[in-house]
């Protein structure tokens, strides 16, 4: 049966592939406007293996139908992540974009949200022409130095030999509307948007759409997993087409093809982008307000909304709901108070502060300055930042504000309990009562977020990465942020961690994106022993 799933899941993939598909195999016969090397075969042969992968495990799973259990739930969760990052990685390796291990972490970094890139400018040396390693130090540690090579050749002008294009901006067109469309379908959820095109799985797909939304509250728009999921899903496209339209009004001089890729990345809190530069490189306040909006709609829980459209007002009045939007308030107030003096004028504190420090809280991961540079103070909120995260429901990363507020109120019951031992304690977070095991498993959450942040710090550090690059990367990548500080820094990519450093990276990642307990499930042994 499992079988049988993903071979139906990969049939969708290949459909989803058939889109930048399409637009390289438009740019390769419209060359005019696109000097980047193109891509058209490399989406070609992935989509081939993609169905080829897909036939194979249909003839493996047969025809036998059989119910789907919470284990197999579990696993083919997990599965459809890992297999779906393979699938992804193809077009960066057959693009010859990145190695076979960068273009699966470029895969994982798009579908988990998290936004961090192994993409890089080649260096050149100036007098032989020659390419040149890249050196990146920490300036805390100067004795530190990190070498790598780039990945992606310049596109030069024929005749003077000037750089036109470097790093992401050299890429083929196909190959970024790839990483934002992985942002986009990874955003809302695989998962997720496989339950809308399949039919019902009973018990078991319920279950399926459980373990994929994130946050300790499941909320369902519909008694039907299927109809949640297609109005999910529905409104998802909604605010892309939005920001796309109002993107391209309020900046005249921005393509197409990059408001497009910006609101895939945006909605999603993802953050992979199209320009060197990121969201800086188009200097426009409009736009940066437009993304800034867009960041707090990505990151608010989806039922909301729809609440909203029924005119159901009375629903939003969750304490999740005003918690996010008071740290949010508090965040970019704190941060911007910091850049008074640091930047030009009043207007562009608040605008930079605000931008940075709601790019973190949402874990989108778009930057308009070189935070790195900042007073300590800002880059310590913002590293908290990164932990705090957006509502349940959301396609933010983080531990989630509705996990901060129960365990809030778990702290002040177990205090009240201290001189009011028999009473008896029930909350709520907005209809949904938390229980005891609720809670318990918020509680674990923390414990877990706690553990895997230091487990992955110190495995960095003995890895021979500095320890400030290494607990802002841990937190960037177990919050599916996508910025970090100092040799990962906004301006840098992670070409410099070491094979298994990038492993981890990943694994991380998917830890960060399936909130844990999904994946650890995995590790236990009694998950694999018959009933």
């Amino acid at each position: 049966m499992i079988c049988q799933i993903i071979s139906k899941y990969l049939f969708y993939l290949g459909l989803i592939l058939c889109i930048p598909l399409g637009v390289a195999g438009y740019y390769q016969w419209n060359p005019a406007s696109h000097p980047q090397p193109h891509s058209t075969l490399a989406f070609a042969l992935s989509l081939i293996i993609c169905l080829a992968s897909a036939l194979i495990l249909r003839f493996i799973g047969g025809r036998k139908v059989s119910p789907l259990y919470r284990r197999d739930s579990i696993l083919v969760v997990v599965l459809i992540w890992i297999v779906t990052s393979f699938i992804s990685a193809l077009p960066f390796y057959f693009s010859h974009t990145l190695n076979p291990l960068d273009a699966y972490f470029e895969a994982m970094s798009g579908l988990t949200t998290t936004g961090v890139t192994m993409i890089s400018p080649k260096a050149y040396n100036p007098i032989s022409g020659e390419e040149a390693p890249i050196h990146v130090t920490n300036p805390h540690v100067p004795d530190k130095t990190y070498t790598y090579s780039g990945t992606v050749d310049p596109i030069r002008d024929s005749d003077t030999g000037l750089i036109l294009h470097s790093g992401v901006e050299a890429v083929s067109k196909a190959i970024l509307l790839w990483r934002s469309l992985m942002q986009w379908i990874g955003g809302m959820g695989i998962v997720v948007i496989f339950l809308t095109v399949l039919p019902a799985l009973g018990v078991g797909g319920k279950f399926l759409y459980q373990m994929e939304t994130t946050g300790p509250i499941k909320d369902e728009i519909s008694p039907r997993v299927r109809e949640t999921a297609s109005r999910l899903w529905k409104l998802y496209l909604f605010f892309t087409l939005l920001e796309i339209v109002l993107l391209t009004w309020t900046n005249t001089e921005m393509p197409f093809f990059d408001a497009l890729c910006i609101s895939l990345s945006n909605i999603s809190t993802g953050g992979f982008s199209v320009r060197n530069d990121s969201i800086a490189s188009y200097h426009n306040s409009a736009t940066e307000w437009i993304v800034i909006a867009f960041m707090i709609v990505g990151s608010i829980n989806f039922s909301l909304f729809f609440h909203m459209l029924r005119f159901k007002f009375f629903r939003i009045y969750v304490p999740d709901f005003f918690l996010f939007l008071g740290i949010a308030l508090t965040g970019s107030i704190v941060v911007s108070s910091f850049l008074i003096g640091e930047a030009a004028s009043l207007s562009e504190a608040f605008r930079e502060g605000t931008f940075q420090a709601l790019s973190m809280q949402t874990t989108t991961g778009f930057f308009t300055a070189n935070y790195d540079r900042w007073p300590f103070a800002p880059q310590m909120f913002m590293l908290l930042l990164m932990f705090v995260g957006g509502m349940s429901g959301s396609t933010a990363g983080g531990i989630k504000t509705s996990r901060f507020y129960i365990a809030y109120k778990i702290l002040l019951y177990r205090l009240e309990s201290l001189y009011r031992p028999d009473t008896v304690r029930k909350f709520r977070i907005g209809s949904h009562e938390v229980d005891d095991k609720n809670a318990l498993t918020v509680l674990g959450f923390f414990c877990i977020v706690a553990f895997f942040t230091i487990l992955g710090t110190v495995i960095l550090v003995l890895d021979g990465i500095d320890p400030e690059t290494s607990l802002g990367l841990i937190a960037s990548l177990l919050n599916n942020v996508g910025m970090a500080f100092r040799a990962a820094g906004p301006t840098e990519s992670l070409g410099f961690l070491s094979p298994f450093a990038k492993v981890l990276a990943i694994f991380w990642m998917l830890l960060g994106r399936l909130e844990f307990y999904v994946v650890l499930l995995l590790f236990l042994p009694t998950f694999w022993k018959n009933r």
